[in-house]
């Protein structure tokens, strides 16, 4: 079992986020929106999409990236063969903690669908 967060557990081309876009479901929480699909493949891949309009300092951008990429990473295994595309909610600030807690309660919600 390796929590590496290889290319393959991405999602990179722009034709990937189309499919996701188009055809998943969408779930929302305080803090971010997750759009995610079921495909045949055996490993869960994350797509990031982190808006301007949503977090204009590209401080709190790459906080939100970071904390989605680590929390993912962790949760790989458990995640089955999901499509996620996450993205940043408009929220008032907080700390890391809640915002994790809250993306970890929104991948368990769409995995036990």
């Amino acid at each position: 079992m390796s929590f590496r967060l290889t290319r393959q557990s991405k999602i990179l081309k722009p034709g990937e986020y189309k499919s996701v876009f188009n055809n998943g479901t969408m779930t929302r929480g305080k803090y971010w929106q997750i759009m995610a699909v079921k495909t045949e493949s055996t490993k869960a891949k994350l797509g990031l999409a982190i808006s301007k309009k949503v977090h204009r300092l590209a401080v709190e951008r790459n906080r939100f990236k970071r904390i989605a990429r680590e929390t993912f990473r962790l949760q790989q295994d458990q995640l089955d063969n999901w499509e996620f595309v996450v993205m940043a909610a408009r929220a008032k600030p907080a700390n890391n903690t809640l915002i994790k807690q809250d993306l970890l309660a929104l991948l368990s919600k769409v995995v036990n669908r």
